[in-house]
């Protein structure tokens, strides 16, 4: 008995698989697609310090990554995200205008997609590149005319500078405010403890304790002396007329015993007056010391503040050139495009993809099928 001669595959497959599915793509990119059109940007993040020297990159021949490598990516991530979206809605909301009911419904965003689906749908239309060797970054957004194009790429650049700013600004208040802080610490106490000392001199009355206090002692010490010496004077004056007249006179006489009362007022006056001169300068000399004291302990602090106040003032200035170090900018070396024309979607690409991915299906179909008819034994 013969075997059963196979059939080819009918043409209707091949029609229905490949044919029908390039003339739908065919017409829907040439009737009912919109116009899609990209506008484009270039940007580099740059620092205050300059370029540094890779030494591993130079020794491998690899790119390293860099400051402004890393603030790029901090930016792709937030071209990304729906904080963006956010951001700009007072501007240009998006969900408007990738909703548009004038968009074909294959390209459109649903009117009543949610938040997520917006994101999602938004990082489809932006495109973001890096260029490790050079720095410059690539901004790509599409849109559905040539201005929205251009004005988003616009906000995305106003955006990023803004946000380039604020991780500058966050430098400040984690670094230079508490240098800040303690610079202003140390001036307060420098401050307060020169009141302190001009409080001390106006309620001792002098300028400088130390040299008026030896010249007040001095004097002093001097009248004293001045006073004993003319007690001592009188003393030997009275004593010396006393033993004159004990030579020819009785001690019983009125004279004599005047002359001995005399003598002996003058002997206690100057006793007295030794025993209070010791005592006033022993105090005095306590009182200089005490004062002394206090003044030198007040001129010490001083000096340990204003020492650390200029300590504090040369870490405010190496905490302020650290941040101009660190400071980023963002520079735009190309200004967003005004399309003049659409660029998506690119029709003979998608109309070729098509084609190639039907005759594909086709193919491995119609394998399939041949492969089970000589399993099964199909007539």
């Amino acid at each position: 008995m013969s075997r059963p001669k196979k059939r080819t595959p009918f043409p209707w497959v091949f029609l229905l698989l490949v044919v029908v599915p390039t003339i739908l793509a065919t017409v829907y990119y040439y009737r009912y697609a919109s116009n899609q059109y990209v506008s484009e940007a270039h940007f580099i993040i740059q620092s205050a310090s300059g370029a540094k020297v890779d030494v591993l990159g130079a020794l491998t021949g690899l790119p390293g990554a860099s400051g402004g490598t890393s603030d790029s990516m901090i930016i792709s991530d937030y071209l990304l995200s729906a904080d963006f979206i956010n951001d700009v809605k007072p501007e240009l909301d998006l969900r408007s205008h990738y909703a548009n009911p004038a968009i074909d419904e294959y390209a459109r965003l649903d009117a009543k997609a949610s938040q997520e689906d917006l994101v999602e749908y938004w990082q489809k239309m932006i495109e973001i590149e890096h260029d490790l060797t050079s720095g410059i970054s690539t901004l790509k957004i599409t849109a559905f005319d040539a201005e929205t194009s251009k004005k988003l790429v616009a906000l995305a650049l106003k955006q990023s500078e803004m946000l380039v700013n604020k991780l500058s600004s966050s430098l400040r208040t984690d670094s230079l405010q508490l240098a800040e802080k303690e610079a202003l610490s140390a001036q307060q106490a420098v401050n307060d403890l020169r009141e302190q000392l001009t409080a001390f001199r106006k309620q001792q009355d002098v300028l400088d304790p130390a040299s008026q206090a030896n010249t007040r002692i001095e004097r002093e010490e001097t009248a004293r002396l001045t006073r004993l010496s003319e007690l001592q004077t009188q003393l030997s004056q009275a004593e010396a007329e006393l033993a004159q007249m004990s030579t020819f006179m009785q001690p019983e006489a009125m004279k004599v015993k005047t002359l001995q009362s005399r003598v002996n007022s003058l002997r206690q006056q100057i006793a007295k007056e030794q025993s209070v001169s010791v005592a006033q300068s022993k105090g005095q000399r306590t009182e200089v010391a005490n004062q002394l004291a206090q003044y030198t302990e007040l001129q010490s602090r001083l000096g340990f503040a204003e020492q650390l106040y200029t300590a504090k003032q040369g870490a405010l200035e190496q905490a302020r050139l650290e941040l101009e170090r660190k400071q980023r900018y963002l520079t735009v070396t190309v200004q967003p495009n005004l399309p003049d024309e659409a660029i998506k979607p690119e029709k003979i690409p998608g109309i070729l993809t098509v084609l190639l991915l039907s005759f594909l299906f086709w193919g491995i179909g119609s394998l399939s099928v041949a492969a089970i008819r000589d399993h099964v034994g199909w007539v």
